[in-house]
């Protein structure tokens, strides 16, 4: 599919979608129609947005979800041990930023019954 349909199906804009290809989290096919070069992208690579868009979200950077992609496939070129503390490390980070939005919804909610009272 060209990266117009990919756009369309993953919500991602054409800009997103060309700096994942340039950070090398997906790849393209070149296909020439006539004098034009255009970029195929398979299904396959729809499902990887979709999989970059859920690391996003769960707080990984790019970088981190890069070295997901090149380095925890099939093959892997880290140790189980490694990949373990990796991920153990994200979870202490995830918790961490989950306890500091605890104490400003905290303060949040204190501060709306001082304004509501008041």
């Amino acid at each position: 599919m060209l990266i117009g349909e990919l756009s369309k199906r993953t919500g991602l804009t054409k800009d997103t979608i060309r700096f994942y290809e340039k950070m090398d989290l997906i790849t393209a096919c070149d296909r020439q129609a006539g004098t034009r070069l255009y970029k195929e992208f398979s299904e396959e690579t729809m499902q990887q947005l979709q999989i970059i868009n859920q690391a996003k979200s769960l707080g990984f950077t790019l970088n981190e979800i890069k070295q997901f992609i090149q380095e925890w496939g099939t093959h892997s070129a880290i140790p189980e041990c490694e990949q373990i503390r990796i991920v153990e490390r994200k979870l202490e980070e995830i918790s961490q930023k989950m306890d500091r939005l605890a104490e400003i919804k905290s303060y949040l909610t204190s501060k709306l019954k001082q304004l509501s009272r008041g």
